[in-house]
C-alpha cells in the first residue's frame, strides 16, 4: 500500500481530470488500487431511468471478467440490493452482512467472485440523483481479509472529491451514444468483436476485428456495413431476427454459430462466427439503448488459441466453466479442480453438469475429446510441444 501525502494528491489531481477526459475514470482507479491494494477497483452506475447496469470500468478487472458479470452474475449477486438501498455518505462492508456459511453456498461467490481471486468488498456510494446512482467498490482476496482502517480513512478522505468529480460528470454514467462510441470495453479484447445493429451496420469493431479484415476475405465492412459470402450474409440477418424475438418474448439468451468456407474455386478459407444479442436492459449501458448484436470470429489461419470468449460464445459457458474445462482438457481431476480454483468440490461438480449439458457430451473422456479437437486446441499444443523441444 501507499497511504502517502503524494498518493494522495496526485489521485485528487486525477480526480478532477476526469472532466476533461472521457476516459479518465481509469487512471483514477489504477492509481487508488495501487494506494490501498486488494484484488480489485470497481466503479459502477446504474442508470435510474431503465433501472441497468449502466456504466462500467475498474483496475485489475480484465474485460472477460466485466462483461461475464454484466451479462449474468449482476443478477445473483446478493450485495447489489444493499449497494443500491446504502445511504450516500456510508460505508458498506460485505463481511458484515454475509458471513462463511452464507458465502459456501452462494452461487455468485462460488462461481463467480472467488474463482476470479475475490471475497471481501468495501463500497461507497458516490452520487443517487433521478439520473444515476454511481459506486465505487474496493475487492480483497479470501486471505487479506477486509479493508484495514488505515486504507478506509485514505479512502474515505477522497470520497468528497470523487463525489464532486461524480455528480459534475454524471452524463457519463447514464446511456447515451456517447458512452457506446467511447466505452472501451470490447476493444480490450483479444477475440475479434464486432457490435453490430441486427440490420447488419457496423456500430464498433475491435482491433482484432480490424486485422481479422486483412486476413480473411470471407468477411468484409463497406460503406460501414457487415459484408458475409452471399450465402451466409442471409443466415446472419435472418438468426439476428430470431435472437431479437426471442430475447424479447422470453428474455432468454442465445447464441448462434456460422462456419463460413471459400467457393471451390477459391483459395481454402474457413472461418467461424458466434454471434448473440445485448438487449439494452440487461446489459451494461455502454454497448447503447438499442439492441446490439455481438459477434466474435474464430479464423484458424490468424488465432494462435482458443480463449474464454470463443469457448463462451461456441457452447454458451460461463467463465468459471470455461476454466474447469481447460483444466479438465489438462487431465486434473474435479477434486484437484475445486482445490486449485478454491471453491466447494460441489460447485464444480455441478459446473461440469452444466458443461455436459451445454456441450452435448455426456462423460469426461467425451468432453476432453471435444475440446482437444478444436482447430485452435491443436495449434496451443503444437506450440507447448515446440516450448517443451531441447
Amino acid at each position: 500500500m501507499d497511504l502517502s501525502q503524494a498518493r494522495f494528491e496526485r489521485i485528487v489531481n486525477l480526480i478532477y481530470g476526469t472532466l476533461e477526459q472521457r476516459g479518465g475514470w481509469r487512471p483514477v482507479l489504477e492509481c487508488l488500487h495501487e494506494a490501498v491494494g486488494g484484488r480489485a477497483i470497481h466503479l459502477l452506475a446504474f442508470d435510474a431511468g431503465h433501472g441497468a447496469l449502466s456504466y462500467s470500468e475498474g483496475a485489475d478487472m480484465a474485460p472477460q471478467i466485466d462483461l461475464e458479470y454484466i451479462q449474468k452474475y449482476q443478477f445473483i449477486d446478493a450485495r447489489v440490493g444493499l449497494l443500491r438501498t446504502m445511504a450516500p455518505d456510508a460505508w458498506l462492508h460485505c463481511h458484515e452482512h454475509f458471513d462463511d456459511a452464507f458465502v459456501a453456498g452462494d452461487p455468485f461467490y462460488q462461481e463467480f467472485l472467488i474463482p476470479h481471486g475475490a471475497r471481501y468488498l468495501s463500497a461507497c456510494k458516490l452520487a443517487e440523483n433521478a439520473e444515476a446512482t454511481v459506486i465505487l467498490a474496493c475487492l480483497r482476496r479470501p486471505g487479506e481479509g477486509a479493508m484495514p482502517p488505515d486504507a478506509l480513512g485514505f479512502l474515505e478522505r477522497l470520497r468528497p472529491h470523487l463525489q464532486r468529480a461524480v455528480r459534475l460528470g454524471l452524463a457519463r454514467f447514464v446511456y447515451s451514444a456517447q458512452a457506446l462510441v467511447g466505452h472501451a470495453l470490447v476493444d480490450k479484447l483479444r477475440q475479434p468483436v464486432m457490435l453490430l445493429t441486427t440490420t447488419g451496420e457496423v456500430v464498433l469493431a475491435n482491433e482484432a476485428a480490424h486485422s481479422l479484415l486483412g486476413a480473411t476475405s470471407l468477411v468484409q465492412v463497406a460503406d460501414g456495413r457487415l459484408l458475409l459470402p452471399q450465402a451466409y450474409q442471409r443466415t446472419f440477418l435472418d438468426g439476428c431476427a430470431e435472437l431479437e424475438h426471442a430475447v424479447r418474448s422470453s428474455g432468454g439468451r442465445e447464441f448462434r454459430a456460422l462456419h463460413m468456407s471459400s467457393e471451390p474455386d477459391a483459395a481454402p478459407d474457413v472461418l467461424y462466427g458466434f454471434f448473440t444479442l445485448l438487449a439494452p436492459e440487461r446489459t451494461l449501458g455502454s454497448f447503447g439503448l438499442r439492441p446490439l448484436v455481438m459477434l466474435s470470429f474464430y479464423h484458424p489461419g490468424s488465432a494462435q488459441a482458443i480463449d474464454a470468449t470463443l469457448l463462451s460464445a461456441a457452447f454458451g459457458l460461463s467463465h468459471a466453466e470455461c476454466r474447469v474445462a481447460s483444466h479438465l482438457a489438462d487431465g486434473m481431476p474435479p477434486r484437484a479442480i475445486a482445490e486449485k480454483l478454491g471453491v466447494q468440490y460441489d460447485t464444480v461438480r455441478k459446473q461440469l453438469l452444466s458443461i455436459y449439458q451445454k456441450t452435448a457430451t455426456n462423460r469426461q473422456p467425451e468432453l476432453v475429446r471435444l475440446l482437444m479437437n478444436l482447430p485452435a486446441s491443436a495449434v496451443k499444443r503444437a506450440v507447448k510441444s515446440e516450448a517443451a523441444m531441447p
